[in-house]
């Protein structure tokens, strides 16, 4: 693992973006972030790129371990962002990486009234609804 957080998005994808002119800020920072040691990534660097579903497979044991230790981590929006980030990955990664999903489903569980209180139920039983 030490040597995969050395290692950007796009060296462990070996899929490299052309620097061209971006259509928008988003997918600049995107193009930007890739290019990061995932190792050196902030949660909000993260969460954006989870948000658009880059780099999902290398980023969530990192992503694991923080919400292990704060699942209600604010990268940079609100408390909670980078939990709701990951509830709203799309199937197939999940369908994919059943450890991932079942290491999720087991911090929604054990996480399950500070989540309720903190008024982010729905997400997460819209996610069990679908994962479980």
């Amino acid at each position: 693992m030490n040597m995969t957080l050395n290692k950007s998005i796009e060296q462990l994808e070996n899929d490299y973006w052309k620097d061209i002119a971006f259509p928008t800020g988003l997918v600049e920072r995107c193009y930007r972030y890739r290019r990061i040691p995932i190792g050196n990534l902030t949660a909000e660097q993260m969460r954006t790129l989870i948000s658009q579903q880059l780099g999902i497979k290398f980023l969530m044991p990192l992503v694991l371990e923080m919400l292990k230790k704060d699942v209600l981590m604010e990268a940079d929006l609100y408390e909670g962002d980078l939990l709701e980030v990951v509830l709203k990955i799309k199937a197939p990664f999940w369908e994919q990486n059943p450890s991932i999903k079942s290491q999720v489903l087991h911090l929604i569980e054990a996480n399950k009234q500070l989540l309720v209180q903190a008024g982010v139920a729905k997400l997460f039983n819209q996610f069990l609804e679908i994962h479980a």
